[in-house]
């Protein structure tokens, strides 16, 4: 028995073959590249059913496929109309057209997080249609259901339309309590509750391979597929996140911190609760709007000699000694994230004398970023604050000296695997569960790990950065304090 997982990531989108036992048999990537204008970000629907398509074919002319289970990046949303057909593009989840709809809504953010475990933000899937109500009225009235990019695959796939959890609780929209649609978000959203999709429990079938998808891939009609969850979820299951002991560190273009809770946690508007890929369980979230960005930009447009290679930045990095002799980063490229929700923030290098050198600001921009995740930490809950042990995913991963800063940052052992397809496994593990081919989710990610090496970080000048990361946010306290220009 064979399982494909379907990962659907922002830029590409990969099929793995898993069998029963968690052995990969074949991976197939193909990219799906955005469309920016300015602050819009959209993705062809078109473009993701092609790529869905060529990767099931390809998958299955070498191979039967038994299962298909997917997991994908979160709110994302496009009008259906009631054939399922598109009514415009989707609204990628970094679009920030809705930022004026978000700046109404603030006055109602306490409310709004007690209710769904997030506060407004341009990010979430509610602001985003509420924005096609005001400004494609004529969609919005014709269209039989508002979907998200995973919603779509999984009803090009089995004809079936729904929404899973894990997803309807990035819409601002689901109550965290309930879990169900609440009509007082819905309200303030102005938004049709009949418009929104079916909920269903993460990790469950949501329907059977069609007979028409049959046809363009090869896939047997009848196979089941599983909506496994939202990409972070499956993530941080396919790392072994299990309870509030564990937590996950995903550094790539942003990262997200992310650990476990047995119930909803809604008292912390400085964090994000969602619902987990584990049923019954909730991920307690924060995140860090840029990061691999922010070292791209660095060597782009300081290190230009460097053509784009990241090693020889990382090698510059490690030659420079904790503090980079004196130069402070505030990496707030893109704002602060969850801990602050301050958009408006600016990053900042600090402290520089004629002494520094280029090399020290590349060490401050990794200690920078790693202090920014300390502190994102520091706002989860206390049960998963106290974290024993944080695993370690994303491209960012990849620099071993931002993973050792980053251990002493942090003053605990850090995890990475050699196999980075975390979110793959995590895809495996919902559904070798829900098919019972595995007893349980961590006998599921064991089996597929079973082979993986680990590097292991020990916490190294853990004294100094906790005295860093102290002067790193009076730093960051005192700039916000300085009025912005009129």
């Amino acid at each position: 028995m064979n399982c494909l997982a379907l990962d659907m990531g922002t830029t590409s989108m990969r099929g793995i073959l898993f069998d029963a036992a968690g052995t990969v048999l074949t991976s197939v990537s193909r990219r799906t590249p955005l469309c920016c204008r300015g602050d819009w970000i959209e993705q062809s629907p078109q473009r993701l059913t092609d790529c869905l398509t060529d990767i099931c074919k390809t998958v299955a002319q070498a191979y039967p496929v038994d299962a298909v289970s997917l997991t994908a990046f979160r709110s994302t949303p496009t009008l259906v109309d009631r054939e399922g057909r598109p009514l415009c593009d989707f609204i990628m989840w970094q679009d920030t057209r809705n930022r004026e709809i978000c700046e109404e809504l603030q006055p109602f953010s306490r409310e709004i997080f007690r209710r769904s475990g997030a506060a407004v933000n341009t990010v979430f899937t509610g602001p985003k249609l509420t924005w096609i109500r005001r400004n494609r009225p004529e969609l919005y009235g014709k269209a039989y259901k508002a979907v998200i990019a995973p919603d779509y695959l999984l009803w090009f796939m089995t004809g079936s339309l729904a929404t899973d959890r894990t997803y309807g609780s990035r819409t601002l929209l689901m109550n965290l309590s309930t879990l169900e649609w609440d009509e007082e978000l819905c309200r303030l959203f102005a938004l049709d509750p009949e418009k929104l999709c079916p909920l269903i429990p993460q990790g469950s079938v949501t329907g059977r391979i069609t007979r028409d998808f049959q046809r363009l891939t090869g896939i047997p009609a009848g196979v089941p597929v599983i909506s496994a969850g939202g990409d972070q979820q499956c993530g941080a299951l396919g790392l072994g996140v299990l309870d509030s002991r564990t937590a996950m560190v995903n550094s790539g273009t942003g990262s997200f911190i992310l650990s476990l809770t047995d119930q909803p946690e809604l008292e912390n508007p400085a964090m994000i609760c969602n619902v987990s890929a584990i049923p019954g369980k909730y991920t307690a979230e924060a995140n860090v709007f840029a990061s691999a960005s922010a070292l791209n930009w660095l060597a782009e447009q300081v290190f230009p000699e460097y053509g784009g290679d990241l090693e020889r930045l990382n090698r510059l990095a490690e030659g420079v000694p904790p503090g980079a002799n004196g130069v402070f980063c505030l990496p707030h490229f893109q704002g602060c994230g969850t801990r602050d929700w301050n958009p408006d923030a600016r990053a900042a290098f600090c402290g520089l004398s004629l002494r520094n050198t280029k090399a020290d600001l590349a060490r401050a921009l990794y200690e920078g970023l790693a202090a920014e995740i300390a502190k994102s930490l520091a706002v989860l809950p206390a049960c998963c604050q106290d974290a024993e042990t944080v695993y370690l995913s994303g491209g960012l991963s990849n620099s071993g000296v931002f993973n050792r800063i980053l251990c002493g940052m942090l003053n605990r052992p850090l995890v990475r695997y050699q196999d980075p397809q975390a979110t793959a496994i995590g895809a495996f593990a919902s559904a070798a569960v829900t098919l019972g081919w595995r007893p349980g989710y961590e006998e599921a990610v064991r089996a597929a790990r079973s082979q993986d090496q680990r590097e292991v970080f020990q916490p190294e000048a853990s004294t100094y950065y906790e005295a860093y990361r102290r002067r790193s946010e009076a730093l960051y306290r005192a700039l916000a304090a300085v009025p912005a220009e009129d």
